[in-house]
């Protein structure tokens, strides 16, 4: 038998006959041996085995296994290397069992202690179940009321309500004086505060020794002015004699410009008439040239006037006439156009277009202006009759049959020569024209050129004589009210740098109520501090009572005069208008009133006993304020006296919400 068979036998001898749990429970009850003297006795048992195995193997097994002596002693060894392994593994897992059935109670065989240990573990998940079940039943209200909301509350009982009036005004004094200054300087200090007393020319700040930026900037513009005017003296459209005179310092006389312009203007018009007419003469020579083209004698003859039969039909007669009367009605609103602006200039200026010395530039603007459109009007009107003096040879068309169109070729070759003639003459006129306009317009911007210089120039002058010195000093005796400035900032021209309350004059201030609460005070009625303590001898009366401009209807102003060594003009005072005090039966306090669309209403907080302890519901009442003051409301509505109202909450409730209260109430 081979070497791997004998440790298969050997493995099968330690793992199927190790002992079962009778044999060790015996051996335990016996108490004669050990857990040692047992692991010895199954070591022996099991190399005695081996060892009769071994005995009994033939010499034919070994002969047929054809290895040499050498290899069978390194079988040997393998063979007591893992007979070793064997042994420590059947060693440490016969310890294993025997340690689990020690625990084994005598009298109990292994099957019976695994039922045991099984309903033992049943019954311990079932008490833990029944014990966590109760924890939680115990505790659901503890654990419910950590999730509601907390609210405090105060119960609803009889007391007094004093209404009050009270608002917050600014104190204005009868009169004040505010110091300004008209440049921007720096300040170097401030050498007064709010609430002194000053002296008529005591210094409250001191400046910073530089010119200040009006000044600078005055400068700067005068420098450009004078750039602009001596540049504009160099005009080619000015004549020399003209920029001496401007430069010597005479003043324009525009009727002279208007009386050059208008002889400009006239001459101009006079060969623009002369020229339109003579172009309309070629454009109605022209027509009738193409008129007369139309016509065709019976024998074709186009040389000589003969009776004959004309190609145009009645229908191009109409059309002809159509395009007539276009003309005519297009020419019509040009003319309606020009008129506009003739008229418009007339009613201005007069039909003799009289300026005066406060004219500019911009009547010489809308004076050109007018006389183009009579210009225009003019050529316009020629056209216009030119067409309606076609339309009417159109309809006499039996006039035309004695010409020819070459009859027409000599009077348009007569009048195109005039036409070169007159056109020579209208762009004569129209360059005399332009120069006389480009040489008025130079010099009136030359003259505002050098008034902008002398204007310029005199504010540089003006700021310099009304430049303050290093100091600013009080122009009259009384209180600092107000400071504007601090060291080191640069002060605005014309702004307030400080106010000062007139020695002698009585504060004011004024705030806004609703009318409900004017009809409650009068006239005379004295009002005290909100904070009274912080005031020695504060007296406030009321004045007057006026309409709030902002709500004329819902609101009122009260005004009030007020004295005290204390105040002064521009502080902020609180004032409180008290009346007599009324006893309600029941009132709560103003955080408990509530409202929504339905009206005021108060939470009324209900207790519910359960078996677990109480419960708290809040229930909606709702109700009428009557009366109120700074902490509480008198109201009316179905609340039984000491009822609890909430006043805060957590979160936000409604009625029918459960709530938890606060630790204490109020």
């Amino acid at each position: 038998m081979s070497k791997d068979k004998k440790f298969d036998k050997n493995r099968s001898a330690g793992i199927g006959n190790e002992p079962d749990n009778e044999e060790i429970t015996g051996i335990i009850s016996d108490g004669s041996k050990t857990d040692n003297d047992n692991s010895i006795s199954e070591k022996e048992k099991y190399e005695r085995d081996i060892d009769n195995e071994q005995d009994t193997t033939s010499e034919d097994e070994y002969s047929d296994n054809g290895s040499d002596e050498r290899s069978d002693e390194e079988d040997d060894e393998d063979v007591d290397d893992l007979e070793k392994a064997f042994e420590e593994e059947t060693r440490r897992m016969n310890a294993k069992k025997l340690k689990r059935d020690a625990r084994i109670p005598k009298g109990m065989t292994p099957q019976e202690y695994k039922a045991q240990k099984r309903k033992d573990a049943i019954k311990n998940i079932a008490i833990a179940f029944l014990a966590i079940l109760l924890v939680l039943t115990l505790f659901s209200n503890t654990i419910m009321n950590v999730t509601l909301p907390q609210v405090a509350t105060s119960y609803v009982a009889s007391s007094e309500i004093a209404p009050s009036i009270r608002g917050t005004g600014t104190l204005t004094a009868g009169s004040t004086y505010d110091v300004v200054i008209t440049q921007t300087r720096k300040i170097a200090s401030v050498e007064v505060k709010v609430g002194q007393t000053v002296e008529k020319d005591q210094v409250l700040f001191t400046l910073e020794d530089a010119e200040s930026e009006e000044l600078e900037a005055a400068k700067t513009a005068a420098e450009d002015a004078k750039d602009a005017y001596d540049l504009a003296l160099f005009s080619a459209d000015i004549p020399a004699d003209d920029i001496l005179a401007i430069k010597n310092g005479s003043a324009l006389s525009f009727d002279s410009f208007l009386k050059e312009l208008a002889e400009a203007n006239e001459n101009y018009s006079a060969a623009l008439q002369t020229d339109t007419d003579v172009q309309a003469q070629i454009d109605e020579y022209e027509y009738y040239k193409k008129i007369a083209s139309l016509y065709v004698t019976a024998d074709e003859d186009r040389d000589k006037a003969t009776s004959g039969t004309t190609t145009m039909s009645d229908a191009d007669i109409v059309y002809q006439q159509k395009l007539l009367e276009e003309t005519i009605t297009n020419l019509t609103a040009e003319i309606e156009k020009y008129d506009e602006i003739i008229n418009k200039f007339e009613a201005s200026y007069g039909t003799d277009a009289q300026v005066y010395e406060d004219s500019s530039e911009d009547f010489i603007t809308e004076y050109n202006s007018y006389r183009e459109a009579i210009d225009n009007k003019y050529v316009a009107e020629s056209k216009k009759g030119v067409a309606e003096r076609e339309k009417a040879k159109l309809a006499d068309f039996g006039n035309l049959e004695t010409r020819n169109a070459s009859y027409y070729d000599g009077l348009i070759e007569s009048a195109k020569e005039n036409k070169n003639q007159t056109a020579a003459a209208l762009t004569k006129a129209e360059t005399a024209r332009k120069e006389v306009l480009a040489k008025i317009t130079a010099e009136i911007a030359l003259v505002q050129k050098r008034t902008d210089y002398e204007q310029a120039k005199a504010k540089v002058d003006k700021l310099e004589e009304t430049a303050i010195g290093a100091t600013v000093n009080a122009p009259v005796a009384g209180t600092i009210t107000n400071v504007a400035y601090k060291a080191g900032e640069n002060t605005k021209a014309n702004e307030t740098m400080a106010t000062i309350q007139l020695e002698g004059q009585v504060l004011t201030m004024s705030f806004s109520v609703t009318t409900e609460q004017a009809k409650k005070v009068k006239v005379g009625q004295a009002a005290s501090a909100q904070n009274a303590w912080a005031y020695s001898d504060l007296s406030a009366v009321l004045t007057s009572i006026t309409n709030d401009s902002s709500d004329p209807n819902g609101h009122k102003v009260l005004n009030f005069e007020v004295s005290g060594t204390d105040l002064s003009a521009g502080q902020s005072l609180s004032l409180v208008l008290g009346e007599n005090a009324v006893t309600y039966d029941l009132v709560v306090p103003n955080s408990a009133i509530r409202e929504d669309n339905n009206g005021k209403f108060v939470l009324i907080l209900d207790s519910r006993s359960t078996p677990f302890g109480n419960r708290y519901i809040a229930r909606r009442a709702d109700v009428t304020v009557v009366a109120s003051d700074d902490a509480n409301s008198a109201i009316t509505g179905n609340i039984d006296p000491y009822s609890y109202v909430i006043t805060t909450s957590t979160a936000p409730i409604s009625s029918g919400d459960q709530v938890r209260l606060q630790d204490t109430n109020s």
